[in-house]
């Protein structure tokens, strides 16, 4: 299910519906990964000295891992939310193009999705903020940091977009039991668009091909129950 869906979605991206929505999206990208940058480098230089080298200098790799760390954990989320802006744009151009005898999706007003843009990144920090002396412990063992973090955000990020493209389709209480049901293929979604998103230069066309491919997740997932 899930790699035909993603190969749909990328087979895709060159098409002429997409080309406005791709332009917003990697301005988009490019905007929250500068500002992410800015906003951790600003908190990274407030960090005082000890007067110590060798103890200034683990401080200073400390906080430069903590940076990337920092914008690995918050980089998906902050898209996330912000390529929800552009989701109907993409839900329909995927719409015409492979499944035009369905009915369409209800577009979602705008208010009612920046309040959900923000609720989910409001629900994304406070759960990081909570795992972040797990965090601290695991900077030290690598790979299980970033093996805690895809699933983690995986969770998050894959009910999110599965939730934004559901309730195009369905009311809320259908569409929710509907993810409970799958829950595992999506979360598994969620952790594939999140592994992506930590990809550098990958990352700024994700957004839109995670949109498109979530979009087939759900017919499908619909269509078996």
């Amino acid at each position: 299910m899930i790699a035909p869906a993603f190969t749909r979605a990328l087979a895709q991206l060159p098409d002429p519906a997409f080309r406005s929505v791709l332009v917003k999206s990697l301005l988009v990208s490019a905007t929250v990964f500068v500002l992410l940058a800015i906003g951790l480098w600003a908190g990274l230089l407030v960090v005082p000295e000890t007067g110590y080298g060798w103890l200034d200098w683990v401080i200073g790799a400390l906080s430069s891992l903590g940076l990337l760390i920092g914008m690995m954990l918050l980089f998906p989320a902050l898209m996330t939310a912000a390529i929800s802006l552009f989701l109907d744009d993409i839900a329909a151009a995927v719409e015409a193009r492979y499944y035009p005898t369905d009915a369409p999706g209800r577009p979602v007003a705008t208010a009612p999705a920046l309040w959900a843009a923000l609720r989910f990144l409001g629900i994304v920090l406070v759960v990081n903020i909570v795992l972040l002396p797990l965090y601290a412990i695991l900077l030290f063992f690598p790979p299980l940091l970033y093996g805690l973090s895809l699933l983690v955000n995986g969770y998050l990020v894959g009910r999110e977009y599965f939730e934004a493209v559901a309730f195009r389709y369905q009311p809320r209480r259908e569409a929710d039991l509907l993810r409970r049901r799958r829950r595992g293929d999506v979360w598994l979604c969620g952790v594939l668009i999140v592994l992506l998103l930590t990809i550098p230069l990958v990352n700024f066309l994700v957004p839109i091909v995670a949109t498109a491919f979530m979009v087939h997740v759900y017919k499908r997932l619909r269509a078996t129950g």
